[in-house]
Order: structure tokens, then C-alpha cells, then sequence
């Protein structure tokens, strides 16, 4: 692949990674974050049940943005050459 190429791919990966973690990831804590409170503050303790599902919901898409953005960022380094000067 040519060093364009990568670049493009690595810069997209990124940018979907990003998208992913900061879009997935901040309303599955926004909504953790209401569960916890409602659940906290209300009679009904059935309901602490539901603090689970923002983790599951939101925190697996994340973490595949994570996956993503890190799979982009070895795209977008240069590929190293070996080198003859090593300890053999």
C-alpha cells in the first residue's frame, strides 16, 4: 500500500474511532449517570437494575471506537525498515 493510501485509510479510522468513543461513549455515560441518580434517589430499588445497560449499550460501540482509532494510528505510522546495525 502506498504511504497516500495508508494515510487516508489511518486518518479514517481515526476519525471513525473518535466519532464512535466521544458520540457512543458519552451517551452511554449520560445515561449511566441518570440511571445511577434515579436509581439512587428513588423508592424503587428494582430500577438500580437498569445502571447496567448504559455499560453494555453504550461501552461496547465505544470500545470498538477504541479499537478503531488504534487500529488508524498504526496505519498512520511510517512502516519501520530493519535495521543493519542490530546485535547480530
Amino acid at each position: 500500500m502506498t504511504d497516500a493510501l495508508r494515510g487516508f485509510f489511518g486518518a479514517t479510522l481515526v476519525a471513525m474511532g473518535l466519532l464512535m468513543m466521544f458520540l457512543c461513549g458519552g451517551c452511554g455515560a449520560l445515561f449511566f449517570i441518570g440511571f445511577l441518580i434515579s436509581g439512587l434517589t428513588s423508592s424503587n430499588h428494582e430500577d438500580v437494575g437498569m445502571v447496567i445497560m448504559p455499560i453494555i449499550l453504550g461501552g461496547v460501540p465505544a470500545g470498538l471506537g477504541w479499537l478503531l482509532f488504534w487500529a488508524g494510528r498504526g496505519l498512520r505510522k511510517p512502516p519501520t525498515a530493519a535495521s543493519s546495525d542490530g546485535p547480530f
